[in-house]
């Protein structure tokens, strides 16, 4: 924890609760916005960029989140970076509104359960939105766009309502680079949905992934251009 810390832009301790950070410019740190515990705290309207120059698994996160409930994170700018927003062993928070690019994962859900997650923007991130080993969430009008890998991808995700979710993009390539592997901690969480040569693919490489989940409903969702075109 002090390592992060450190490391972080701002860091929100468990006493910090019901914190406001607004309008804030957040630039060049291994973590934007890293909220240990704040309950009730919100991240509203900043711009966050981070590392350029590690590889991607060396870099933080734009806003991590653990074990920190009630807490809203919305209207947000963020790119660079390894996620734009991560959270993990959390509850009943609220991702609204931001605009995430140039990172691994838009939104990446590790044991967060009763949760919103809508009218977010993804674009060109390796993936949109990484929902893993949590349930009972809304993901609404969430919006991917060129992301290469996937749009949504659920992995022991339950009783999620999935709805008004557009997943499309343009033609982009994909990219192999070092500065872009995953953590080797990771590998095998996820399915290998590998970058193509560039120039190949015309969107995402599955616009949704469904594995070693149940009872989720998909209504009124928009997908187009996934797959080799």
């Amino acid at each position: 924890r002090d390592l992060q810390a450190m490391d972080s832009g701002i860091f929100l301790a468990k006493t910090a609760e019901r914190a406001l950070v607004e309008n804030n410019r957040i630039e060049g740190n291994l973590f934007g916005v890293y909220v240990h515990g704040a309950t009730g705290s919100r991240i509203v309207r900043n711009v966050i960029e981070g590392l350029r120059n590690v590889r991607r698994s060396e870099a933080g996160n734009g806003v991590s989140l653990w074990n920190a409930p009630d807490v809203t994170i919305a209207e947000n700018n963020i790119r660079y970076g390894r996620d734009g927003i991560f959270t993990i062993s959390s509850r009943r928070d609220r991702f609204i509104g931001n605009r995430i690019e140039q990172v691994r994962f838009a939104v990446h859900y590790m044991y967060t359960n009763d949760t919103e997650v809508s009218g977010n923007v993804s674009t060109a991130n390796h993936g949109g939105y990484a929902i893993m080993f949590s349930n009972r969430l809304a993901i609404r009008d969430n919006v991917s766009d060129s992301d290469r890998d996937f749009g949504l991808l659920f992995n022991y995700a339950n009783l999620a309502a999935i709805t008004g979710n557009r997943v499309g993009g343009g033609l982009f390539g994909g990219d192999s680079s070092e500065h872009n592997e995953a953590p080797s901690e990771e590998r095998g969480m996820l399915p290998k949905v590998g970058p193509t040569q560039p120039g190949q693919q015309s969107g995402p490489e599955k616009c949704v992934f469904i594995y070693n989940a149940n009872h989720n409903q998909f209504h009124d969702n928009w997908f187009e251009r996934c797959g080799i075109g």
